[in-house]
């Protein structure tokens, strides 16, 4: 099997998510130079301003709506 190949193969086995994270990361502007050196941020321009403040205690709050019970420490 040819690398092309194989790489068809592998892209073929992907979600729709999945593909359209490799398209983002992969795809766009592959000839242009980036100044990123890590992935944070790979994902800003789909960031909803507007739910980041509801960011603070998520994970509490899930653990409540799944479980509800509250943490005995607060």
């Amino acid at each position: 099997m040819s690398t092309r190949e194989l790489a068809y193969s592998v892209i073929d086995g992907l979600t729709d998510e999945e593909l359209e994270a490799f398209i983002i990361l992969f795809g766009k502007d592959r000839a242009k130079p980036t100044q990123r050196k890590s992935a944070r941020g790979a994902w800003s321009s789909a960031a909803n301003p507007d739910l980041i403040p509801l960011e603070e205690g998520a994970w509490e709050r899930a653990v409540m709506e799944r479980y509800g019970v509250e943490d005995e420490d607060t």
